[in-house]
């Protein structure tokens, strides 16, 4: 227990600093230790023992904030040093800091406390780049370059600053200049664990791993236990698919045996559990696997985590359809387990291991008929976005409205007709498996012959519209691109009809710039600020142009449902051609490539709340999604549809989401 000294008011006077620092140091071993009652004594004295002298208790609890991991304890010792001394420019830019970093809808009065902190004290280095990381954070990338340029400007050999700036630079996929400034940050100083941990991963994203390997190797003789390193190290082994020794790394954090760890041992677990599948050691990933299952409040959340990770490195695993249907055996609530498994099968696996199970073949045509319902509403939820960001201007409100109108009775009528099939299955006995597929199968087909016949309906009162304007009225050109999007939401549409019967690629040669004109009407779309960096427009590509736009639609919809409060929201999507093969496409984070393909690169960024570390491996497979509204499918049937173009996609955002989409050209 944390040993509380009990001082007398008649010695406050005669207190020195260093008994100060006594009451701090004590004060951060017992928060950390979780002693509240102890902490909470001893800050009590310390307000009173310093009433006189607010400007040390402010700094004091300023320091103390910084050494404590309570992250609600943190803000509010911060908030009240900032009460004490709003004109300190390192309690403005602590507290300012950890709003950015941990109260994400208070980035406005972060910033505002930076600003503030700016004004004080200029040409403080630290306040001016911690200012661009929160400002990279929320998505102000620019903004973020040009202070760090400031701190840069005033202090050149600051190490820290070089080293902030560079990672800021790693994760827009400046490379070059993240470099550069690593390696004048190493030259400063060369055992800055942080510095070479980060460039290490860098490189290995560059595909330049044997100087990445180096640059670990080296973190790890300044430092053998920084848990960090190790696992950063692991995940890059993975990508080069040294197996053994990844996981060598990670059995040294569980060693370790580090309380700090908490839930993210859970996920080391799993992630040892499929390193040991890659590399054929089953025995041992299972006994990780177990540990998981055993040490999971709820046995069957960890047997399906278990089989996730394990899926999404063995697409047809008999463990993983094993550790499903222990799940389906024990726990009724779970049966939606093995259906979604079926989806990962290739038809013959299905059939040989389902067809026996009438229940298990409808359900999984249930699902790819809900997934071909949620794509529906999908693009006409778009669709109807895009109207109504165009009717901001009040005289396109006007000859709009008859559209706007239409849209929304379409997307009436398809919930409508979903709702009237729900009522027609539960209602028909459980074992007339036939009728039940007819209905769902038929209703689909309705739905889709009722979008289109009502999108014939909205083109041609577009098309109506457009003749009576011309190009130098200022919405003109906006709903040219409504139009645009209205024939391929059509092309869609009728491309879903065939989701049952298996995947068809429509190929055609467009420039690649028509890939994003049905973005570009607007800056805007509801709550989210668009960006584009579209550097190969021009270039022409052979493939199937409206899938890819359904790629985007679908990254589109995702960002905007899972940040719907979130301030100063903000999209980027970019394209590039680049040259090579890539190489491991479903490690996630890490494309090495080789050789001269030409490969067609986009990504599709947000500063939204993004995919927690623990997800990342499997956001791709068939699952129930966090969403209520949405079908769990849509990123299968991207990473599906884009494996049958050859193509891959993964998710490496560290601040938000991050996907990269690469697909080969081929020949015209």
């Amino acid at each position: 227990m944390v040993k509380i000294t009990i001082r007398r008011k008649k010695d406050k006077q005669t207190r020195s600093i260093e008994t100060i620092d006594d009451i701090k140091q004590e004060m951060i071993s017992a928060f950390n230790s979780k002693e509240l009652k102890a902490a909470n004594a001893l800050l009590n004295e310390l307000r009173l023992s310093y009433a006189d002298t607010p400007h040390l208790v402010a700094e004091s609890l300023s320091d103390i904030a910084q050494a404590i991991t309570n992250k609600k304890r943190k803000l509010a010792l911060l908030e009240e040093a900032f009460k004490l001394n709003p004109n300190n420019p390192t309690i403005l830019n602590r507290y300012g800091y950890a709003l950015a970093k941990f109260k994400p809808e208070q980035a406005k009065k972060a910033f505002e406390l930076f600003e503030r902190a700016v004004k004080i004290d200029p040409h403080n280095v630290k306040t001016c780049y911690k200012y661009a990381l929160a400002l990279d954070k929320h998505g102000q990338t620019e903004k973020a370059f040009e202070m760090f340029e400031r701190a840069l400007q005033l202090e050149p050999t600051n190490y820290k600053a070089l080293t902030s700036y560079a990672i800021a630079l790693t994760h827009h996929e400046r490379a070059e200049k993240a470099f550069e400034l690593f390696e004048r940050s190493l030259q400063i100083n060369a055992n800055d664990t942080i510095a070479l941990t980060s460039y290490g991963n860098a490189l290995a994203d560059n595909g330049e791993f044997q100087k990445a390997f180096d640059l670990f190797e080296k973190s790890l003789q300044i430092n053998p236990d920084n848990h960090i390193t190790l696992f950063m190290y692991a995940t890059v082994l993975e990508a080069a698919q040294r197996y053994k020794e990844a996981i060598s790394h990670l059995e040294k954090i569980i060693r370790l045996d580090d309380l700090s760890l908490g839930y993210r041992r859970h996920f080391i677990f799993l992630k040892l559990g499929q390193l040991c599948y890659l590399a054929k050691q089953e025995a041992n990933g299972k006994r990780y696997f177990d540990w998981v299952i055993k040490n999971t409040r709820q046995a069957d959340v960890g047997r399906l985590q278990a089989a996730k990770h394990i899926l999404a490195i063995r697409p047809y695993s008999q463990e993983a359809i094993d550790l499903l249907r222990e799940i389906t055996e024990n726990s009724p609530q779970y049966t939606q387990a093995l259906r979604m498994l079926s989806l990962e099968l290739k038809p013959k696996d299905y059939f040989e291991r389902f067809k026996t199970s009438a229940e298990s073949s409808l359900k999984d045509t249930e699902m790819l008929n809900r997934a071909m319902y949620h794509k529906i509403l999908n693009e006409i939820s778009m669709l109807k976005a895009i109207a109504y960001q165009i009717v901001k201007d009040d005289r396109a409100s006007v000859v709009l409205s008859k559209v706007i109108a239409s849209i929304e009775s379409t997307y009436e009528k398809i919930t409508q007709l979903r709702n009237e099939e729900k009522t027609q299955v539960e209602q028909m006995p459980t074992n007339n498996y036939e009728e039940i597929v007819a209905i769902i199968s038929r209703t689909v087909h309705d739905i889709v012959d009722l979008a289109n016949n009502q999108l014939a309906i909205i083109k041609r009162r577009l098309q109506r519209i457009l003749k009576g304007l011309t190009e130098k009225d200022r919405f003109f050109h906006k709903l040219e691109k409504l139009l645009q999007r209205v024939e391929s939401t059509e092309t869609a549409l009728n491309d879903l009809k065939s989701i049952n019967e298996g995947l068809n690629l429509h190929n055609n040669t467009f420039k690649v710039k028509a890939l994003f004109e049905p973005w570009q009407i607007t800056s805007t779309l509801q709550h989210a600020t668009l960006a584009f960096d579209i550097q190969n427009g021009d270039a022409e590509f052979v493939g199937d142009e409206e899938k890819i736009k359904s790629f985007i639609s679908e990254l589109m919809a995702n960002a905007l449902k899972h940040n719907p409060d979130k301030a100063d929201f903000k999209i980027k999507i970019s394209s590039k051609d680049i040259e090579g093969v890539p190489h491991n496409p479903r490690k996630i984070g890490h494309i090495k490539r080789l050789g001269e393909k030409k490969y067609l690169f986009i990504t599709f960024s947000d500063n939204g709340k993004g995919i927690p570390p623990e997800k990342k491996a499997w956001i791709f497979l068939p699952l129930e999604t966090t969403s209520k509204e949405g079908s769990g499918l849509g990123l299968f049937i991207i990473k599906r549809t884009l494996e049958k173009m050859k193509g891959h996609i993964i998710e490496t955002g560290t601040q938000g989401a991050h996907f990269k989409i690469d697909i080969p050209y081929r020949e015209q």
